[in-house]
């Protein structure tokens, strides 16, 4: 009997006698696999009381009126079970799994897997609309994506892969409150790992940052708010912040490379409206540039602001302080920066507003930052190209850096060369100093000093070059010089210093870049 081409349905011929049996046997098969519906197909052996129109596709391994029927549709009809071999490309909805599947030639496959992995989806949307820009979305509980067994053919491991099309794109984890962003976790915009948070979803903060090409980790908020065991690490101070451990992070501990940068050290005493030459020393840290410089300072809480009116300030930076590299500026105030490297006053290069990123400056060469006109405010100077907190440090550590280069005996707030009438340091005569004559006084300085410095020595009216002797100012010299102090005195007067004479002095000693 002739049949159809892809359902089998039989033709009736022109001379057939009962056309009304290859009819009906013809509709029957149509009932059959038009919008076929199957109740199961994890069934081996056929049900016990089927019904009337029942359709099944029995398992692997069929028995009893299905042997040998496996994969096929069994179909109920007239108490009998009837089965049509399936094609490739037919569909069949199984109810028990609420899936349409289809036929691939060998198997029944899931249809949405087997579109999927032949053609791919433009977009997907599970419990969830997708659209063109979230072409996959998921609402639900919870997502699963699971490795595939070895015993399955997988390798038994999972990676979740985020690519993108080079450096300058994003790969990133976006964690979001009410579809507003909160922290971003990835490659955004080069090939290190960043972590950024948000308080609204507008502004973002990067917290932490690992280069791609080092593994250096820099975190550029980090905050320690509780005591650091020895064991772990710490010094055994208390809190984090009395101690200020270096913990040899990026982003904690002595990271700023410019002493001072509170302006909170300020031994030289200076006030009101601060008039520097080029290379003159205002605050500790701080000099005039090649213009020299005109700056006022307002101090509220721990901050002091610089205002420079007139010219620039240049904050030199020690050459053994400097390693190979970039490095980042920044500051609160409103004043624009420069970097160059080099000694003296005179700088080179275009300002720019705050942060500025250098590139890759030499090593172990003197490095200055120079603001011009406008506000100065917790300046950093910092390797990386990030800008982290403010490295805020105790005020006797800084003032303990800011004695490497400048010292002085007079007390905080005293300018030197002051009349000051009176003197840390007086002691009585123990001999008879004539003329040019040499008297041992030995004077430590509270840090070792950068090189041996250029020491000052000062009579009680703030007379530079004398000390006072016998109530009388009289010339004299420093001898014997060192790194940690100096050792001797020299009467340059003219005049003897008698031994019981009273002798009173002060002094500068300085070791300024």
């Amino acid at each position: 009997m002739a049949e159809t081409p892809r359902l089998t349905l039989p033709y009736i011929e022109a001379a057939q006698a009962q056309k009304h049996v290859t009819h009906n046997e013809a509709l029957g098969l149509l009932d059959q696999l038009v919008q076929a519906a199957v109740l199961d197909r994890d069934l081996n052996t056929p049900p016990s009381a089927p019904m009337e129109g029942d359709c099944y596709i029995p398992a692997a391994g069929a028995t009893g009126a299905w042997a040998g029927k496996a994969g096929s549709l069994a179909y109920r009809r007239d108490g009998v079970w009837l089965f049509a071999t399936p094609r490739v490309g037919w569909m069949v909805w199984v109810v028990d799994e609420v899936q349409p599947i289809a036929f691939d030639g060998t198997d029944w496959q899931p249809a949405f897997a087997l579109v999927a992995r032949t053609n791919g989806f433009a977009a997907l949307g599970v419990n969830a609309s997708a659209d063109t820009t979230n072409r996959l979305a998921i609402r639900a509980p919870a997502a699963l994506f699971s490795a595939e067994p070895s015993t399955s053919g997988g390798s038994g491991s999972h990676r979740l892969i985020l690519n993108k099309e080079a450096v300058d794109k994003t790969a990133s984890l976006l964690l979001q409150d009410g579809f507003s962003g909160r922290v971003e976790l990835g490659l955004t915009g080069d090939d290190d790992l960043h972590v950024k948070v948000s308080a609204a979803g507008s502004s973002w903060t990067e917290a932490m940052r690992i280069a791609a090409a080092t593994g250096a980790t820099t975190l550029l908020r980090l905050a320690l708010t509780n005591a650091l065991a020895i064991a772990d690490g710490g010094t055994g101070a208390t809190t984090a912040a009395a101690a200020r451990t270096n913990l040899g992070l990026d982003g904690y501990g002595f990271r700023n490379r410019l002493r001072n940068a509170a302006f909170a050290v300020n031994q030289r005493a200076v006030a009101g409206t601060v008039t520097l030459s080029a290379g003159q020393y205002g605050h500790d840290g701080v000099k005039g540039g090649a213009a020299g410089a005109t700056y006022t300072l307002s101090t509220s809480g721990l901050d002091t602001t610089l205002t420079i009116t007139a010219g620039s300030l240049i904050l030199p930076i020690e050459a053994g302080l400097v390693e190979a590299g970039a490095y980042t500026v920044s500051h609160a105030g409103t004043a624009a920066v420069r970097v160059w490297q080099g000694t003296g006053s005179s700088g080179s290069g275009s300002y720019a507003s705050a942060p500025v990123h250098t590139g890759t400056l030499s090593a172990a060469t003197q490095t200055n930052v120079e603001f011009s006109t406008g506000t100065v405010l917790r300046p950093q100077f910092e390797p990386g190209s990030e800008a982290t907190a403010f490295d805020r440090r105790p005020y006797p550590a800084e003032l303990a850096l800011c004695q490497r280069y400048f010292a002085t005996s007079y007390n905080d707030g005293v300018a030197p060369g002051s009349n000051t009438g009176n003197s840390p340091y007086e002691l009585v005569m123990p001999a008879t100093i004539g003329a040019n004559g040499y008297l041992l006084v030995p004077i430590l300085f509270a840090a070792k000093m950068r090189a041996s410095p250029t020491v000052v020595l000062y009579d009680m009216a703030g007379g530079a070059g004398q000390v006072q002797v016998a109530g009388v100012s009289r010339a004299a010299g420093v001898a014997s010089i060192y790194q940690a102090g100096f050792g001797a005195m020299q009467n340059t007067s003219g005049a003897t210093w008698s031994a019981g004479n009273d002798l009173k002095f002060n002094w500068t000693a300085s070791a300024e870049l």
